[in-house]
């Protein structure tokens, strides 16, 4: 039987509602799995957007936690108030190092070695008249302020009191030379930073973020070994795909997205290659885009299902008159009085559609109703079309303002605020109009997560936040750089009138009473500033100066607005 016959023995109404099935099901497989492979890409980029903000978080904490820790050595190193009492009176300096310990009880050990290595002076009077001049923090820290890579320490395992998990010390080293009033070096002051200090940060993180998100932060040496996070000491993942930046981490217990970002030190400290690896399963950073892919799946179905449905029915409706038509002309000239061709009933449409003039004048009208019925159907869909694109530009619109905003206060992120940066500084370089930059930090952060709780840290960040963008004008820009860091971009602006607008801002912060939670707390914030000059490479030359600037106001005593343009305040900025 060929295809023609087996036609001609299906009804009209059949073969159209046959074909319509055919196409709806293609245009819903074609739909369903463009769909789908559109949700997914654009799942897995916000999740690498995503974990490349916690990675950036953590790398941020670090490089800043790390260049406190330094500063603070090299300051006490310098203190005037101890040169007396590094090589002479050694209890009166055991008490100071415990004291000082006991401000940041991550300081596990804190010693002082004369220049032979002898060490003279320690907190708990551990290691007290031991040598430790082969020790890369005393050789390096003779010469100049130096930090060392994470290591154990097998001699103070055994003299420092256990852990409470059990696990063993791990330490970062930090060392700065001492000099007595003549500037001759005299010997070295050690640190020993508790490795635990960086699982804290990589926790607090963690539980900033909601659970159900399952990611995970790991922290790597330069030579990709694990430093912190599961499998400690392993290397789970390529240089190259280090180098890449985003990639997928395939494992036998789960394929999982990541995003690497390497830290890159903050004023004097330098940095260790440290690199930040945050973590998701695909699973549960695509769950979203095969919910959505499923739900689309059923909706077509059951959208050709009424379809096929619908046009049986209007199939059923304009065949009916071919059927009448086919018996009304077989009689004709059978019947006396057979001469005109009424609305009957008959066989299969297409066989006997030149019968008569009659059968071709009514299939003209029942076309002309199909051209008006589809072109309704066509008219609605077009607005249908046009309300999912709408929809979608909305949708994305909404992205780019969650990807290019900061979660907390609502302000920009590093993200959005370079691309910015870097156009202003354009700007300058073409026309020499002035801009600033002005690096924001609050004052005793931590104290204040320490005795409120994170939940009041995170209320005054976004009070402060709102303080600053209440403030600038509609041309400036304000950022958050992450933790209690701002930024603010000042254009068609002087070094003078930046310190003015500095002032009333470090002002109005000093005179609000901060009340998050019922609590009421008192807050300061620490300014540095930078005019962009004509020899600056590029606008983050501008803020590295800023950044120093806030160092030397750090440096200051805190609570106050400094720039590296005045003499005084290049001092405080090299002492920091």
């Amino acid at each position: 039987m060929t295809f023609t016959q087996f036609a001609d023995g299906i009804l009209l109404r059949r073969q159209i509602s046959l074909l319509a099935g055919a196409i709806a099901l293609a245009v819903i497989g074609v739909t369903a799995v463009g769909s789908a492979l559109l949700a997914s890409r654009q799942a897995t980029e916000m999740a690498q957007s995503n974990l490349l903000q916690v990675a950036r978080s953590v790398a941020d904490r670090l490089d800043q936690d790390m260049a406190e820790r330094l500063r603070e050595i090299r300051n006490v190193a310098a203190l005037e108030a101890l040169q007396p009492h590094w090589l002479e009176n050694t209890g009166s300096l055991r008490k100071v190092l415990d004291r000082m310990q006991g401000t940041l009880p991550d300081y596990a050990w804190i010693g002082f070695a004369d220049r032979e290595g002898r060490v003279r002076a320690a907190t708990g009077g551990v290691l007290e008249g031991a040598n430790v001049g082969q020790r890369p923090w005393f050789q390096n820290g003779i010469k100049h302020a130096a930090v060392e890579d994470v290591h154990a320490a097998v001699l103070l395992q055994s003299l420092l009191k256990p852990q409470a998990d059990g696990t063993p010390f791990r330490f970062v080293d930090l060392a700065a030379p001492v000099s007595d009033a003549s500037g001759q070096i005299i010997g070295v002051l050690g640190v020993h930073l508790s490795w635990r200090w960086a699982d804290v940060v990589r926790r607090e993180v963690l539980s900033s973020r909601r659970a159900d998100l399952r990611e995970d932060i790991i922290v790597i040496d330069q030579a990709g070994r694990v430093l912190l996070g599961p499998d400690l000491g392993a290397t789970p993942f390529t240089a190259e795909a280090l180098a890449a930046g985003s990639f997928f981490a395939l494992r036998p217990e789960g394929d999982r997205i990541a995003t690497a970002t390497s830290t890159r030190g903050r004023g004097d400290y330098v940095g260790l290659g440290w690199i930040v690896v945050a973590l998701q399963p695909i699973n549960t950073a695509l769950a979203g885009a095969n919910h959505l892919a499923v739900l689309i799946t059923l909706l077509g179905l059951g959208a050709a299902l009424v379809g096929m449905l619908g046009i049986r029915s209007v199939a059923a409706r304009l065949s009916r008159p071919l059927s009448q038509l086919t018996e009304a002309v077989d009689r004709v000239g059978r019947e006396p009085n057979a001469r005109m061709t009424h609305r009957v009933h008959g066989s299969p449409e297409v066989l006997q559609l030149s019968a008569s003039v009659r059968s071709l004048l009514r299939r003209i009208g029942t076309a002309e109703a199909d051209a008006r019925h589809i072109e309704a159907e066509a008219s609605n869909a077009v607005h249908v079309a046009e309300d999912r694109v709408r929809r979608l530009g909305a949708d994305l619109h909404a992205m780019q303002l969650l990807a290019d905003t900061d979660a907390l206060t609502g302000l920009l992120n590093r993200r959005a605020f370079m691309p910015l940066a870097k156009d202003a500084m354009s700007y300058f370089k073409r026309y020499r109009r002035a801009i600033c930059v002005l690096m924001i930090d609050i004052d005793h952060f931590k104290r204040v997560n320490d005795l409120h709780g994170h939940a009041s840290g995170d209320e005054v960040i976004r009070q402060v936040g709102l303080i600053i963008s209440e403030a600038i004008r509609t041309t400036d820009k304000v950022a958050r750089f992450g933790g209690e860091e701002f930024v603010v971009l000042l254009r068609e602006t002087d070094l003078q009138g930046a310190a003015i607008f500095a002032e009333r801002i470090r002002q109005t912060v000093a005179d609000n009473v901060f009340e998050p939670e019922g609590a009421c707390l008192k807050a300061t914030i620490s300014i540095g500033m930078a005019e962009a000059e004509k020899s600056d490479e590029d606008i983050d030359r501008t803020i590295e100066r800023a950044d120093r600037a806030l160092y030397a106001a750090k440096s200051a005593g805190r609570n106050c607005v400094r720039s590296l343009e005045a003499p005084s305040s290049s001092g405080l900025s090299a002492a920091a």
